[in-house]
């Protein structure tokens, strides 16, 4: 495969994502499965090409602003797409010459119909060629994040209400830079590190999960194909384990696609017991019926369309634990899904935390008296997390917080460590939540609490 097709097939993914406003993560899951036969090079640079220009998206319509006769917001979408694509690899694709990055766009444009347009493009993008080491200086001493982090103004504004301005710029920071990939290896929670498949390691903060090093791609492909394995993060590796889900229980999982959690749960039971995972659409559920059966899960995960927001009489005192991974803005996972940042509107945001009530509300009465209740998120807004916490406290008298120190000792030495070193003013593991920050820990920004209701034996 060229690398001419493998940037037409970026672009036309880039489209897809920041003018028709798709998921970034379902459309290059779509491509990489359309163009499977691509190499495993080509998939490398295709993946980061589409992935780096989302991410850097804000920041190059910054820099093609005042390099551009006509504004950016008025070009033809394919040409404002071409031009985003190619500033991303002339500034963070070292490897990539200029003059190849010109030359492609230029061939993109006529092939895409736009002869007339050539020149325009090639004049732009050799400005910006020209002025590369300018225009990085520049993005290293500006005091703009929204310019320097490549970000909507907005959202930095936003953070900045919670968050003070140094470590606002953190986060935003660590937002733009690659974690580690992690994976739980099923049934391998007491496997010897001496006996684990080459090129993996325990994670440090959480035995759950796996890093997996630099070169294991085709490893880690093998072990998710035959069912040995299941990508998580560690963010939602730490929020199971804080639940503790044992062998024998019943967990109900309520918003629960792909399956990640519900899949962790019944690893962690030893597969006894019964997971009852449940989401909104029968395409959701499918999907985690397709991967409980590639996991081998199948026997104790059931998967079921059901609406978490409309309360279930069957379902009233159930369940040992309930896991609410409820529906938010993803202001945590912006690494993850740089969509989030160009089609997310600060209005969007007002709704959820009243809808996440609604939810925890219904969860609650599912929870066996002596059970346990997850509360969890994949952002860092307060108001979805901390606020409604202290909500739900205040509702459900029946609840109290679960001290979360002994349930993740290694967490909870590494929070000590931060609050001893100025990282961190407190840790909340003693009351029972965590906020999980990008630039603290090598995983997604995300909060979870855990609640314990009073009864049982």
């Amino acid at each position: 495969m060229t690398e001419v097709s493998t940037r037409s097939i970026a672009l036309e993914c880039i489209i897809l994502v920041a003018e028709e406003h798709r998921f970034s993560h379902t459309v290059l899951n779509d491509a990489r499965e359309k163009y499977a036969w691509m190499s495993a090079e080509d998939r490398a640079f295709f993946t980061r090409l589409v992935h780096g220009t989302l991410e850097y998206l804000v920041q190059a319509d910054r820099i093609l602003e005042p390099r551009s006769s006509v504004k950016v917001r008025k070009m033809k979408p394919v040409i404002r797409n071409i031009l985003r694509m190619s500033v991303y690899q002339l500034l963070y694709m070292d490897r990539v010459p200029a003059r190849a990055v010109i030359s492609e766009a230029v061939k993109l444009t006529e092939k895409r119909g736009l002869r007339g347009l050539k020149g325009f493009v090639n004049a732009v993008l050799r400005r910006v060629a020209a002025e590369r080491e300018e225009i990085l200086d520049e993005l290293k001493s500006t005091t703009d994040l929204s310019l320097r982090c490549s970000m909507p103004e907005w959202m930095v504004r936003f953070f900045l209400t919670f968050l003070d301005r140094e470590t606002a710029e953190a986060v935003m920071t660590a937002f733009l830079q690659p974690h580690p990939s992690y994976m739980r290896l099923l049934g391998a929670g007491d496997v010897p590190e001496a006996e684990l498949p080459s090129g993996f390691r325990r994670a440090g903060l959480c035995p759950d999960v796996f890093c997996m090093a630099e070169g294991g791609g085709d490893e880690m492909i093998s072990l998710l194909r035959s069912g040995k394995a299941y990508i998580q993060d560690l963010s939602s590796a730490l929020a199971v384990r804080a639940a503790a889900p044992a062998p024998g229980e019943t967990v109900l999982d309520l918003c629960a696609a792909p399956g990640g959690k519900s899949i962790a749960a019944a690893d962690l039971m030893g597969k006894r017991g019964a997971v009852y995972s449940f989401d909104l659409t029968e395409a959701k559920t499918e999907l985690i019926r397709e991967n409980a059966l590639r996991c081998g899960m199948e026997g104790i995960l059931r998967a079921e369309t059901s609406d978490a927001k409309v309360f279930r009489e069957d379902l009233k005192e159930t369940a040992d634990l309930v896991i609410a991974d409820l529906p938010c803005s993803g202001l945590g996972v912006l690494g993850q899904k740089p969509d989030i940042r160009l089609n997310t509107r600060a209005e969007d945001l007002k709704t959820l935390p009243a809808l996440q009530r609604r939810i925890l509300k219904n969860a609650a009465q599912y929870v066996k008296p002596g059970g346990r209740l997850l509360f969890s998120t994949c952002t860092l807004n307060p108001a979805e997390n901390e606020e409604n916490r202290l909500w739900f406290l205040e509702e459900e008298k029946a609840f109290s917080p679960v001290d979360l120190r002994d349930r993740l000792p290694e967490l909870a030495a590494a929070e000590e460590e931060a609050v001893r070193t100025g990282k961190r003013k407190e840790s909340g593991l003693s009351r029972g939540e965590m906020r999980l920050m990008p630039d603290l820990y090598p995983c997604d920004g995300f909060y979870f609490a855990l609640f314990e209701k009073e009864g049982g034996i």
